[in-house]
């Protein structure tokens, strides 16, 4: 009963505000002594949006500018408040030829003037008699999202979603294919604006570049999407094509060190439908070599083991996915979709060990064969209505989401004795297994609605409902030389049943005046959440109500100079494997313990971008400020009575970063374009949750150069340098990390077919060091992945295949 309280109070309230909202709106119109003009812009030859193209209201009789605005991401424009009188409208965008509309009158009859679709045709130009066309900016910076358009990425070609994300300013990833957003890795992955059955970095590990249009990343969404994701959003948008007929993309890859990839993705429109499909497949293994330096303090004895040896990340997986859209009218559209994958993950190590404690006793040498394999085994299906009513932003969106995932977690161990030259003495090596599985399903329905509010506003209003189960099993087992068996053992045998459902709702109201635009937003949650142990009778409950406010503010100073301001509060909720109550077993000396009582991060961000266009190019800068609160962080520690070293997830008071990012990106010449970027920002971690806490601070920052160059015989050559600096952690330090990536590209028949040759950290650079200590342990490691990996990569375009950006999965609003 209480969770219905909350929620009809909430929806109570937004009802109330949207009445008076609509009470608000004139009964009568008064006529303005001003008028309005807007329109569509349009790519001439694929007939699709052009955003953020310039348009200028201009005064013939001086040639100056009286006012301007930006299309949208449709392409659409608006320009309000335009004094009565004769003008000419000048519209363009870089790579496109100016257009000129003459002979546009705003007086008291004809107000409201509708230019409709408005062509810009595409410039080209000539570089030693090779046709070079105008492109899009492999990186585009928007007031409130960075863009990175995959195609224009050289190094994309054969890579997953995370290889494209290394060049962008705000994203870190490590040498594990781990990826965080501005220091924190608690992101959204969301797939065409929606979310994704695999969470973070696991979801990007598994999708090709090749099947990618481009890639938002978003830090202040509004409160229409989750708040989930302390960092903010990074929405994968697929390709799918606008013009009518079959088209697609089919790619091969091969690298060094065991990597093959393939797809194929085909898209056939027609009137009234359009069909899209797809499969793609991979198999790929990234080798590396580490070291481990370990000591633990117990009972006044210190315990060292000091480890060596080599291993590999493993990523491979299958998926199959298609779908319909049916557009019976202009104002209508249905789609239906569904998704199968077979996804995995591993992680091998051989490592060789030494074991010895001061004060001295017996050293043991022996050598650790470990494999662990996580998969991924699932379907989802998703089905979505859309329709416009008459007048502008007036529709409402119906969304059906439905997954099923089986996964397991096997680690399977061998260890055997050696002598100090590593030579084996153990003719019965200690044997161990686990194996952690069991299904899990979610459901998700969402209900969105937009109408105007008088001249120039507009309201959302939305309820979105999410449930997600999981049922696991973890046994781990030691094998028996004298029995020949596999013995169980009871202690870490559990079954674990974790449910969890949400109910939000959320109002937006957005308007402007003149130049100047700004939109609030309120989203409220209530959450239920339930973990049971049943063969210990433990068990963790939350029933909990949350609010998330947002704010939005713009300002455009002219065509070329416009400001924007955020502010929005989001939420990281532990994962389930974070909260299982009990002890899971890493090594006979190590061991991870979940933490029920652990509570969900909340961050409150802050942010001022500036963005500058440029003939050429841009010019960005943001300023941003993000506290979070109940820092989720992995903590080490060693048991007195066992000298065993545990991890446990806990919550910290708090961390803080205060930073400032900056990015140009111009083409120098017709043949050179520079990107450049970098981000600089101040962390402060508080932690005063136990006697070795305290304040550390660190300042980080990383930057990207960019370099890439067209040749006159459709060749491309991209030149991309990045360099990271080492930051604090909870218990220790993450050492700087740099590297340089060297691709080339060859087009034949028309730009339809392509090889890529890419060789990775050619100068053999990139290497992760840290170190984690606290009052009675000390760890440092090094690992160093494969250096100068070569791969290549065939790619064939059918019919030329067009990419569209998909106007139902747009994640922006108005700002």
């Amino acid at each position: 009963m209480d969770k219905l309280r909350y929620i009809i109070a909430l929806i109570f309230g937004l009802m109330l505000l949207n009445i008076s909202l609509k009470a608000s709106d004139p009964v009568v119109a008064v006529p303005s002594e001003k008028g309005k003009i807007e329109g569509e812009v349009v790519d001439g030859n694929e007939k699709v949006p052009v955003e953020y193209a310039n348009i200028l209201v201009m005064n013939p009789g001086d040639s100056s500018m009286v006012t301007g605005g930006l299309t949208d991401l449709d392409g659409r424009f608006q320009i309000k408040d335009i004094p009565l009188g004769d003008y000419y409208v000048v519209v363009n965008f870089i790579g496109y030829e100016k257009r000129m509309i003459d002979n546009v009158k705003v007086t008291k009859k004809n107000q409201h003037i509708d230019l409709g679709k408005i062509d810009l045709n595409m410039t080209a130009v000539q570089l030693k008699a090779a046709e070079i066309t105008a492109e899009r900016m492999a990186v585009e910076y928007h007031l409130d999202r960075k863009v990175v358009n995959v195609a224009q990425d050289l190094d994309a070609a054969g890579n997953s979603a995370v290889e494209v994300l290394e060049k962008v300013p705000s994203i870190r990833v490590d040498i594990s294919g781990e990826v965080s957003l501005r220091g924190s890795s608690n992101f959204t992955v969301l797939i065409d604006g929606k979310p994704s059955v695999l969470q973070g970095s696991e979801a990007l590990q598994q999708i090709p570049s090749s099947t990618i249009e481009n890639i938002e990343i978003i830090t202040n969404p509004s409160v229409k999407y989750d708040p989930d994701g302390t960092a903010g959003i990074i929405n994968i948008k697929l390709k799918k094509n606008r013009i009518d007929g079959l088209g697609g993309v089919v790619n091969a890859t091969v690298g060094t060190g065991d990597k093959y990839a393939s797809d194929l993705y085909l898209n056939y429109k027609t009137g009234k439908f359009n069909i899209f499909g797809g499969i793609d497949w991979n198999d790929r293994k990234f080798y590396n070599e580490s070291t481990e330096n370990r000591e633990t303090i117990n009972n006044d004895t210190s315990f060292f083991q000091n480890s060596f040896g080599e291993g590999a990340w493993l990523r491979n997986g299958l998926r199959l996915k298609g779908g319909l859209d049916f557009t019976p009218n202009d104002n209508t559209t249905w789609s239906v979709g569904g998704e199968y994958g077979d996804f995995g993950f591993g992680m091998d190590n051989y490592q060789h060990v030494k074991q010895f404690s001061q004060p001295a006793s017996s050293t043991r040498y022996y050598i650790n064969d470990d494999q662990r394999r996580w998969k991924r085994n699932f379907y989802s299906l998703n089905g979505s209505f859309k329709k416009e009513f008459a007048g502008e932003n007036h529709e409402l969106t119906l969304y059906g989401f439905y997954s099923n995932r089986d996964g397991s977690e096997k680690q399977d161990k061998i260890e055997y004795d050696t002598d100090a030259n590593w030579n084996s003495i153990d003719s019965d090596p200690f044997l161990l297994r686990t194996d952690e599985s069991g299904p899990s399903y979610n459901i998700r329905t969402e209900m969105d609605y937009t109408r105007p509010v008088g001249e120039e506003g507009k309201m959302e209003f939305g309820y979105h409902y999410r449930r997600g189960i999981d049922n696991e099993d973890y046994t781990l087992q030691t094998f028996d030389y004298d029995a020949s068996a596999w013995i169980t053992d009871d202690d870490f045998t559990k079954n674990t049943f974790f449910e969890r459902d949400i109910h939000a709702v959320y109002s937006t109201y957005s308007n402007s005046y003149k130049s100047f635009e700004y939109q609030l937003g309120l989203r409220g949650e209530y959450t239920y959440r339930n973990i049971e142990v049943s063969n210990t009778g433990e068990s963790s409950l939350i029933d909990r109500f949350d609010y998330f406010p947002s704010l939005h503010v713009s300002n455009r100073f002219n065509d070329n100079n416009q400001v924007m301001a955020s502010y929005s509060r989001r939420i990281d909720r532990p994962r389930g494997w974070y909260l299982e109550p009990y002890e899971s077993f890493v090594d006979e000396n190590t061991r991870r313990l979940g933490n029920p009582a652990l509570l969900p991060e909340y961050t409150d961000s802050y942010e001022l971008g500036y963005l500058r266009t440029l003939s050429a190019g841009n010019v960005s800068v943001d300023v941003y400020y993000r506290k979070t609160d109940n820092k989720i962080t992995n903590i080490s520690y060693v048991d007195q009575e066992t000298g065993i070293l545990y991890y446990q997830f806990q919550n910290l008071n708090s961390d803080q970063a205060l930073g400032i990012e900056g990015a140009f990106i111009y083409d120098l010449t017709k043949w050179f374009n520079l990107n450049l970027s970098g981000t600089f920002y101040n962390y402060k971690l508080d932690d005063k949750t136990s006697e070795s806490g305290g304040t550390k601070t660190s300042n980080n920052w990383d930057s990207r150069l960019i370099g890439s160059f067209k040749l006159p015989t459709n060749t491309r050559f991209q030149v991309n340098l990045s360099y990271e600096s080492p930051t604090v952690e909870a218990q220790g330090r993450e050492e700087e990390s740099y590297y340089a990536d060297v691709t080339v590209r060859q087009d034949f028949f028309e730009k339809k077919f392509n090889v890529t040759l890419k060789v990775g950290d050619v100068f053999a650079t990139r290497t992760a060091r840290s170190y984690r200590n606290g009052p009675d342990f000390y760890i440092s490691q090094t690992r160093i992945p494969e250096s100068r990996v070569v791969t290549l990569t065939l790619s064939y375009r059918l019919n030329n295949f067009k990419e569209r950006q998909d106007r139902r999965s747009e994640m922006g609003g108005d700002m």
